[in-house]
């Protein structure tokens, strides 16, 4: 049986990069929906690789983003997209057995503690 698009991920650098777009503008993904007058399940969609991308959606995202097609570009060619340390540790702590998540829990509950 054959997938639905929206039920395979596929992470482009395009997704990538409107993801950090997005995220260093500090804008939701609500937000980020009503700039573009699509839901914001679309927007994540987008962003969790489970929509294709046309070379007009994207320039109205990064436009609305408050980018340039010039700034996104300089990312698809080669310049280092700044790590998004919730996204990495996420990815990480999918990877990690039962007893070593128990101790990394007891670390984040240490943080969130004295906030």
């Amino acid at each position: 049986m054959k997938l639905k698009r929206s039920q395979e991920k596929r992470i482009t650098q395009e997704a990538r990069i409107l993801r950090h777009m997005r995220y260093s503008k500090k804008i939701s993904l609500n937000q980020a929906g009503r700039l573009v007058h699509i839901s914001s399940s679309a927007i994540a969609h987008i962003e969790q690789g489970r929509m294709d991308l046309s070379k007009a959606r994207i320039r109205t995202l990064v436009e609305a983003y408050g980018y340039t097609m010039g700034d996104y570009l300089e990312y698809f060619d080669g310049k280092e997209l700044p790590i998004n340390h919730r996204d990495e540790c996420i990815r990480l702590l999918s990877n990690i057995d039962d007893v070593k998540l128990r101790a990394v829990y007891a670390v984040l509950m240490s943080f969130v503690q004295t906030q």
